[in-house]
């Protein structure tokens, strides 16, 4: 059984993706990388220390020529942050994808379906691959601005 992913015309033969934000060390990461199979590997990109231009960070760790890295916009809380640090994502890694994700609530992290949609319908991402993370809010509609009420019932 063949069971590749294929994703804006790259094929993946895991379908795995891994996030390097929850290991304690680079070694840490690069073991867990190793041991996973994972071939697309997700980088925060406000979690990197870009104020010294001597520090490493998890992108210097991880060999590119191996895995395709999907830079992320995790820790952003509005759509507006999102895009820019999208964006930084892009020259910063040369990668025409994105794993978008708003997390209004730093507390929980989970992210809001209606930020992120925010952004990813900003023309200003296009054209790129977008992975939008979601949580599973099934209501999202709740937290829109009223448009009226539907009525229901049939047509006279």
């Amino acid at each position: 059984m063949n069971d590749e992913l294929v994703i804006a015309g790259k094929t993946f033969h895991s379908r795995l993706m891994i996030g390097t934000g929850k290991y304690s060390s680079p070694e840490a990461t690069l073991a867990a990388l190793e041991a996973s199979g994972a071939e697309i590997v997700t980088v925060a990109i406000r979690r990197l220390d870009l104020s010294n231009p001597n520090a490493r960070t998890e992108l210097d760790y991880i060999d590119w020529d191996r895995y395709t890295i999907m830079p992320n916009t995790a820790l952003c809380k509005t759509a507006e942050e999102a895009i820019l640090t999208a964006r930084l994502a892009r020259e910063l890694t040369g990668s025409s994808w994105v794993k978008l994700e708003v997390q209004p609530d730093p507390n929980h992290l989970l992210p809001d379906p209606i930020g992120t949609l925010q952004a990813a319908d900003a023309d200003r991402l296009r054209p790129r691959y977008l992975h939008a993370r979601r949580n599973p809010d099934n209501h999202p509609e709740r937290r829109r601005p009223s448009r009226g009420r539907r009525r229901s019932g049939r047509s006279i």
